[in-house]
């Protein structure tokens, strides 16, 4: 099988394919995304066909997923491209059985419509537990949503009120919630808290700070906004967060993940309600937060986020002591597709 591994020996097709196929986004890009340079276990793989033709490639983002029981290796596919028709269906086979054999646990997220039509039919499951959430900010967010369903002439007055009444009832942090502290790389201190909340938190996927900081603070476009969550001077959380302009030229805000000691539940209201702040701050029209568990659910719910649509997590196999991931905790920082 024609089955090559994407690292530094890499031709420039490769870099070109991904380029057509997926976005401009450079080189750069892709050797930090696949950690090209760096050693360790593979993470993506390409398909040449005899002519040298780059005709497919799936690239991975390698995790550990903690839990009773565990870690146990984890990957979550973030790109799987083929050329068109029927000779691209076999290599894209091909390239997805590469990819369950080197990861362990092999996962997406959502996916495409066609990725989603095809896995059922390769034996994949899926998990709808996940979910996306969005809360207004700004009264063009609600002006927006108002001429898609309201008279065209109404759209800048609802606008308008419903920007007035969006300031009104911007929540306060109580005395007792989490205070940020804004952080390019994380401190030796971050791993001691993420000790402590692993174990509080699990089933959940790694967020140590080298993982985070090679996601976040590394990532080459940059925009992150990293902050340690203190709670009475010590580190309580983490809360990452970012910006970035929509379809409609909005500014969309999302809370990319959220660490927070379990056991408190107005902590972690305030904490949701602290991110939109710093959020709103920055000119963001709304936020959106993806969530997988019931007390996240309720605390957005008490900040007055709306629950939208599911977003499915995709699996192949799991080992059988595995905790199902209708549990996990499961966040944009695990499979943040929308920035790559």
């Amino acid at each position: 099988m024609p089955i090559e591994v994407f690292d530094a020996a890499a031709p420039e097709a490769v870099y070109d394919f991904l380029g057509e196929r997926i976005g401009a986004r450079g080189r750069a890009h892709w050797d930090w995304k696949y950690r090209v340079g760096r050693g360790g276990a593979p993470n993506a793989f390409y398909w040449r066909g005899d002519d040298g033709a780059v005709l497919g490639f799936i690239g991975m983002m390698r995790t550990l997923l903690h839990g009773p029981g565990g870690p146990w290796p984890a990957a979550w596919f973030v790109d799987w491209q083929v050329v068109p028709g029927e000779r691209g269906v076999g290599v894209g086979v091909g390239l997805l059985r590469k990819a369950e054999a080197a990861a362990g646990i092999l996962l997406t997220l959502q996916g495409s419509a066609d990725t989603r039509r095809v896995l059922p039919l390769l034996g994949w499951k899926e998990s709808p537990r996940a979910a996306t959430w969005l809360r207004p900010l700004s009264g063009r967010f609600v002006a927006g949503w108002a001429r898609k369903r309201l008279p065209g002439w109404l759209g800048a007055p609802v606008g308008v009120a419903a920007g007035a009444a969006l300031a009104l009832l911007a929540g306060r942090q109580s005395g007792h919630g989490a205070v940020a502290r804004d952080v390019e790389r994380l401190p030796p201190e971050h791993d001691e808290m993420w000790q402590r909340r692993c174990g509080e938190l699990a089933p959940l996927m790694t967020r140590d700070r080298a993982y985070v900081d090679w996601f976040c603070s590394d990532y080459p476009g940059g925009g992150y906004r990293i902050a340690l969550l203190d709670s009475g001077g010590v580190a309580a959380g983490h809360l990452i967060t970012r910006t970035d302009r929509d379809s409609a030229g909005l500014l969309r805000g999302r809370i990319v993940d959220l660490v927070w000691p379990r056991a408190h539940e107005q902590w972690l209201a305030d904490a949701v309600g602290l991110a939109c702040r710093r959020l709103k701050a920055e000119g963001a029209d709304y936020v959106q937060c993806l969530s997988s568990r019931p007390e996240l659910d309720a605390a957005l719910e008490r900040q007055r986020f709306r629950r939208r649509a599911p977003v499915p997590v995709w699996y192949h196999r799991l080992p059988a002591e595995a905790p199902r991931p209708d549990a996990w905790l499961i966040s944009l920082l695990d499979c943040d597709r929308a920035y790559r």
